[in-house]
């Protein structure tokens, strides 16, 4: 009983240097950020408080100093109102 030799396909070691070497890997390395997602930009932005917004900024800086939620500038309760701005509010 001879056992005839089948060829279980193409030795996937056997021809690696042959072909050109996938450039796949670097070029996801290589890329900043993946395609479709927009790049954060910081912006530059000056504004113009009232008098009425300022205290209205310093009551809450005093609040939350009161609860120990650490020490808030401006600016950072500024960004966190931005993040939290929809359509609906205005």
């Amino acid at each position: 009983m001879d056992k005839k030799k089948k060829s279980l396909g193409r030795d996937p070691f056997e021809d690696m240097n042959d072909g050109a070497p996938s450039k796949s890997v670097e070029k996801l390395i290589k890329r900043k950020s993946p395609r479709g997602t927009p790049e954060a930009k910081e912006v530059t932005v000056n504004i113009k408080l009232t008098p009425s917004n300022i205290k209205h900024l310093d009551d809450i800086r005093a609040k939350l100093a009161a609860r120990n939620k650490g020490k808030m500038s401006r600016n950072d309760l500024i960004r966190i109102a931005i993040t939290l701005l929809s359509a609906d509010d205005i």
